[in-house]
């Protein structure tokens, strides 16, 4: 199992690498898009590096401060990759609704912007510390130091009531938050862009570049979802069944065998795999975006028509018009 789950975290640290590789070479960094989905790479890696520091088969005698450090790392950056992962439908939605002038707007807050997504996940990262709660528990074993109550002072029923407020405020919740945010955000996109295309029937070609761009990246909050299901149902399980995932954990320890055995697989195998599948979706992003602009270049479908299109038009559209023409402009940096 252990090495399982280094395989799972070697394939995230590999695609999260190779994905900033190729933003850095390859890629415009410096369009504020692609800046924003470096950051959510980046806190992809500090979650693979986060996870090597602490992989042991033993729940007495570890490594505290180790422990801790891995505890603190991991938490921020799955934080991280919930925010950035949110930012990156937000900004799509206002370059397509609002027009590059808007996005342009943000930039000059971008180093706030970049202060704000690190420092919140750090803030929320250290208050498991000021209650001792980065530990590894029995049933996470071998596996990861997370937010768990191990306080030998207070009952196990504290401990395990203190254990699931901190995992429900600084976990579950936000990465619940984040996929509904981002899913909104993608949804609205998509629909604007269909109300749009209906009525400038002669830029179809166009308008299904973008249609397909926001379906797409509806890709990074379901990779996230998919990664933290498994996680999220032993959860409700523990909260509302915990008589029978303690009664599994236990035969899983003394007999080694059992359910547990293979939902422990599938939990933290998938979580494990979160830069790996976010640098699928941006694989697939890339690869599906370079294969249409070159479709509609051979077509000779490009911009400058696009802008002659939209001046042809009367004087009522030109607002509508300027800000679709500005999305097609952020699109091809995109």
């Amino acid at each position: 199992m252990i090495i399982l789950f280094y395989v799972c975290i070697s394939l995230s640290i590999a695609g999260s690498t190779l994905m900033l590789t190729h933003l850095f070479f390859f890629d415009n960094l410096k369009v504020f898009a692609q800046r924003i989905v470096a950051c959510l790479s980046i806190s992809d890696c500090f979650y693979a590096f986060g996870l090597l520091l602490y992989v042991e088969p033993s729940f007495e005698g570890y490594d505290v401060t180790r422990c801790t450090i891995q505890g603190v790392l991991t938490q921020f950056a799955t934080i991280c990759a919930f925010l950035w992962s949110t930012s990156i439908s937000y900004f799509l939605y206002i370059s397509i609704t609002k027009g590059q002038k808007k996005l342009i707007y943000f930039e000059r807050y971008e180093k706030f912007i970049f202060a704000i997504g690190f420092t919140v996940p750090l803030l929320m990262a250290t208050v498991p510390l000021f209650f001792q709660s980065y530990a590894p528990t029995p049933q996470k074993v071998p596996a990861t130091c997370s937010i768990s109550s191990n306080d030998q002072d207070k009952s196990i029923q504290k401990n395990r009531s203190l254990s699931l407020y901190l995992n429900l405020i600084l976990f579950y919740l936000p990465l619940l938050t984040s996929v509904l945010i981002s899913v909104y955000f993608i949804l609205r996109t998509y629909f604007k862009i269909k109300r749009i295309k209906s009525q400038y029937e002669l830029l179809n070609k166009q308008i299904n570049i973008q249609l397909m761009f926001a379906r797409n990246l509806i890709l990074y909050p379901l990779a996230l979802f998919i990664c933290w299901l498994p996680s999220q149902i032993v959860f409700l399980i523990f909260v509302f069944k915990n008589g029978w995932i303690e009664q599994i954990q236990q035969d899983y320890f003394i007999k080694q065998a059992g359910p547990y055995y293979y939902i422990r697989i599938l939990q933290y195998g998938a979580s494990f795999l979160q830069g790996f599948f976010n640098s699928l979706v941006y694989w697939f992003n890339s690869y599906q975006m370079r294969r249409k602009l070159n479709q509609l270049e051979r077509e000779n479908l490009d911009y400058q028509k696009t802008r002659t299109f939209f001046s042809n038009n009367n004087d009522q559209s030109e607002l509508k018009s300027s800000q679709l023409s500005n999305s097609f402009e952020n699109l091809q940096d995109i």
